[in-house]
Parts: C-alpha cells; sequence; structure tokens
C-alpha cells in the first residue's frame, strides 16, 4: 500500500525532550479552552467519527491551543478529515478533544498524545496508514515555537513526512538546507491576501530597484503576547523594501519596533477583543528632507485568514504529491501561482 503522510507544523513535534520543553512554551495558552471551541471528551475515539468527501486526513500538532484549533475548523470546512490523533504538550494528560466547525456543523474527534510519547505516536501513525485505502492521503498541521523549527523539520525529514510549516522564527537557511528533496510548504505568513502582497511588493522591488533612494525605514510590529519571536512577515516585507531603498538601507531586523504589550498594543490601534490573538505591521518610508511619506499597513484580528491558508497549503500540497513525483520544497506564493487558494 502507497501512503503519504504530511504535517503541518504549529506545534512543538521532533519528540526530543529539549523541543518538548520547548513546546511547552508554545503551547502556554492552550489551557484556556475559550479561546478555541475545541472540547475535552472521553480518551477513546472513533476512526469514522468525521464523514466527508476527500481522501486527505490531516493531523493537526498544537491542539487545544487556539492557532492549531483555527487550523484543524478551517479544515473541516474545507471537506478535509482530522486524523483521530495529533501531538500536545508534554504536560497535557493525554485526551480526546472534539473540534467542531460552526460553519458547517462538520466535527472531528481527536486524540491528542503528549509530544514526549514519541514511540506511540509512531505507532498510530502506521497504524492509520494500514487502515486508510490506497488513495488516501494523511497529512499534519503543525505550529511551533521559533526554538523547535529546526529539529521538526529534521524529524519529518528522518520519517518521511511531508509537512507544511507556519511556524516562524528559527535558523531559516539551515531549514531550507535541511529540507531539501523533501516534499513541504514552507512559508513565514500563510494568510492568502498578505501572501499576495508580498508576492507584489518583491515584483516590485526586482523591476524598481533603488526607487526609493535616501529614504529612511521605520517598522513596528505588534503581535498577541504568546508570540515569542520577531514577525516572519515583516521580514520578508522589509526584504524587498530593502531592495527598493538600495544601498543606503541601513535597516536591519534588530531594528524593527516588536509590540508584545496589551497598553502599547491597544495604543497602536489593536482592538481589545482582539489582544490574544492579532498581527498588525506599520512599514514607514520618508524622504531624507521629511517633506515626502509612504505607509505600508496590514493588520489582522483573529487567525481565520492563517487557518484558511494553511488548509489551501495542505489541499495544495496533497495535490502535488500526488502529480508529482519529485520532492518539492514550495512556500505560499507557489500556492497563490498554482490558483490553489479558495
Amino acid at each position: 500500500m502507497s501512503l503519504a503522510i504530511i504535517l503541518v507544523a504549529w506545534v512543538a513535534a521532533s519528540l526530543s525532550l529539549p523541543l518538548a520543553q520547548s513546546f511547552q512554551t508554545t503551547l502556554g495558552i492552550r489551557h484556556q479552552p475559550s479561546a478555541s471551541r475545541a472540547t475535552t471528551t472521553a480518551t477513546s475515539l472513533n476512526m469514522a467519527d468525521e464523514v466527508t468527501d476527500s481522501p486527505v486526513y490531516v493531523m493537526v500538532n498544537g491542539m487545544p491551543g487556539p492557532m492549531a484549533t483555527a487550523a484543524a475548523e478551517a479544515c473541516l470546512r474545507k471537506g478535509l478529515k482530522l486524523s483521530p490523533f495529533a501531538l500536545t504538550g508534554p504536560d497535557v494528560a493525554p485526551a480526546t478533544i472534539t473540534v467542531v466547525d460552526d460553519v458547517t456543523g462538520r466535527s472531528g474527534n481527536v486524540f491528542l498524545v503528549p509530544s514526549t510519547q514519541s514511540d506511540e505516536i509512531v505507532a498510530k501513525i502506521a497504524g492509520l496508514q494500514e487502515a486508510a485505502s490506497d488513495e488516501a492521503t494523511v497529512l499534519a498541521i503543525d505550529y511551533t515555537h521559533p526554538s523547535a523549527v529546526n529539529d521538526n523539520a529534521k524529524f519529518y525529514v528522518a520519517n518521511k513526512i511531508p509537512f507544511v510549516m507556519g511556524t516562524t522564527g528559527g535558523d531559516r537557511h539551515q531549514l531550507m538546507q535541511d529540507v531539501q528533496g523533501h516534499s513541504c510548504v514552507i512559508a513565514p505568513n500563510m494568510g492568502k491576501q498578505i501572501v499576495a502582497m508580498q508576492a507584489a511588493l518583491e515584483d516590485l522591488a526586482s523591476k524598481y530597484p533603488s526607487a526609493f533612494s535616501g529614504y529612511t525605514l521605520d517598522v513596528t510590529e505588534s503581535h498577541q503576547k504568546t508570540k515569542a519571536d520577531t514577525s516572519g512577515t515583516a521580514k520578508a516585507v522589509i526584504s524587498s523594501i530593502q531592495t527598493l531603498v538600495g544601498d543606503e538601507c541601513t535597516f536591519t531586523n534588530d531594528d524593527i519596533d516588536m509590540v508584545r504589550d496589551d497598553e502599547q498594543a491597544i495604543a497602536f490601534g489593536v482592538p481589545e477583543n482582539a489582544l490574544k490573538g492579532h498581527a498588525f505591521h506599520t512599514y514607514t518610508l520618508t524622504s531624507s528632507d521629511g517633506s515626502v511619506q509612504f505607509q505600508l499597513q496590514h493588520n489582522v484580528a483573529g487567525r481565520t485568514i492563517y487557518a484558511e491558508g494553511t488548509a489551501d497549503a495542505v489541499q495544495f500540497l496533497a495535490k502535488k504529491i500526488r502529480t508529482q513525483p519529485e520532492p518539492t520544497v514550495y512556500n505560499m506564493i507557489n500556492v497563490l501561482a498554482e490558483g490553489a487558494l479558495e
């Protein structure tokens, strides 16, 4: 039986103890069930609980954390089946949660396995492989802690698990080296419209380098307190702006004003009801004499835009695995160019 397995990363799942410890930080808000619609039930589960038309199973690691849960709900909305098991933090007791998508009414039971129990999760993957049909594809979603990015990628490659990596941070250069020859989607941002904006900005920079020569750059980004690293989207956008400014640009990622305080976030324009989940960015270009100023903003309240894009990336990668035998590293611009965004 030929069966591909994919992990979509939003939780530390490389299963080593140091990684499990960093993963615990990632799920610091997972004990707040009100932040998501996942509810805990009995520890037993039925692999046929969720009935959809798609032969794709998605293992969403990081539930019941809010981002992972939002991604699981988005998968249900798109007709994908949730894997009956997923990884959770090392301090979370094994349990079954029920994920419900309020839009479609679809639901799925998922047994959460602590990330320290590597033997159990490997055995469950093998069991799902054997039980699934010949045409089925098993994928996973993994949004992890920045410190877990590189170890997670090595784990997926070593175990031949294609994945979608939404986690930012880590050593990105090393990451891209480690995944060569492996099927995956890696992007600092899964939001479709934001990806389109990034692509347009990259194109602008390639066509008109140094068009903003002499201008200075200021960048402020605000995220929820639990985000440990600087915005990966901001870094990507800054790269294009640096090209537009030219060699005179002295701005570096270390100069980004990173807001992780609620009062400062509100002052920056973040709605109070979005403090636990938001991504606000402002890039300001000012001429040397101060007479001209350009400003680019992209502000997101909530997690839906990222969850929807992640589910699209899963569908894209599942299709590529079936139609393109050569393993390839993709990004969200590839997904966008394929027209794989719903």
